[in-house]
């Protein structure tokens, strides 16, 4: 395959490679073989066509050059999938690109925290939607792959999400992207309240990767929910931030957060917990840089 000016191969050739039902077998065959109970093994020529249900040793061979270097190679062993081939077989197990008819429809999770209002969760078109009914606040519309909604009950999926949308916060709160693995810059803007008397709003954050331009939102209170001192705060109000589902943490999603410096830029929020306060100071990274645990109705200092 050949290498653009950047040192990238063309992704017409990258994606032409794989754009057929039998590499895609022979790929699949190779995963199936070598991802065993016991670990990572090579397989044969011979079984990865048996596998395959090639019956042509050339055509199986063409086929199977085409897949290599990027999405198999070969050792001394036998063939295995690459790092590039096992994440395209996920890909396709999971129905990121295959399936566009799984859908949830939208049920009662809980009450909104804002409005006390109801909050729905669904899934469609890729993503889970958890938002009030009432105030039309989103808690969050993250994407998710067909898979989480597929292969679950209906009445365990917001469980489930959950999870899943912690783990997604996670990465994101390390500095990677969801969508390319890159680098992301974090910013914040004020939103606009919703209709919702004593409540005026709260501090957006924007992460944009560097690489592939990707951007995804969210409140304050999730660039912190993994910070030590939070998950503390919580663990000893006998809250375990692991398992309760994200719109349930009042204290995280009431937490609005203040821009206190534009340069450098400076963020203070507070989390308020079974009587305890907890106030944090975020960098232009939206890193806590500081923090200080008081009573909550003593004022900061």
């Amino acid at each position: 395959m050949s290498d653009g000016s950047d040192g990238r191969a063309n992704p017409d050739e990258v994606f032409g490679a794989v754009a057929n039902e039998t590499r895609f077998s022979i790929l699949r065959a190779v995963w199936d073989l070598t991802k065993t109970a016991e670990g990572d093994a090579a397989a044969s020529f011979a079984d990865v066509r048996d596998a395959a249900g090639v019956r042509d040793s050339g055509q199986f061979n063409y086929h199977l050059q085409e897949l290599r270097p990027r999405f198999v190679r070969k050792t001394g062993q036998g063939y295995e999938p690459t790092h590039a081939g096992s994440r395209l077989v996920g890909a396709v197990v999971s129905g990121v690109y295959t399936d566009d008819e799984t859908a949830v429809e939208p049920r009662p999770v809980g009450d909104c925290p804002i409005c006390d209002g109801t909050i729905e969760a669904g899934y469609a078109d890729g993503q889970m939607d958890v938002a009030c009914v009432d105030c039309d606040v989103t808690i969050t519309d993250m994407a998710a792959p067909p898979i989480l909604a597929a292969r679950r009950d209906a009445d365990r999926l917001p469980e489930v999400y959950n999870k899943h949308l912690l783990s997604e916060i996670e990465r994101i709160n390390r500095g990677f992207c969801p969508y390319c693995h890159g680098r992301i810059d974090a910013s914040v803007e004020k939103t606009e309240a919703p209709d919702v008397d004593g409540f005026d709003g709260f501090l957006n954050v924007v992460y944009a990767c560097r690489e592939c331009g990707g951007t995804v939102e969210s409140a304050v209170g999730a660039a912190v929910i993994d910070h030590p001192a939070v998950v503390s705060l919580f663990h000893e109000a006998g809250i375990d931030v692991r398992e309760t589902p994200i719109w349930e943490l009042v204290a995280l999603i009431d937490a609005p957060g203040e821009i206190v410096s534009e340069d450098p830029l400076r963020v203070e929020t507070t989390v308020e917990v079974d009587g305890e306060a907890l106030d944090l100071t975020l960098d232009g990274a939206l890193d806590v840089i500081e923090y200080e645990r008081r009573p909550a109705n003593e004022g900061s200092g």
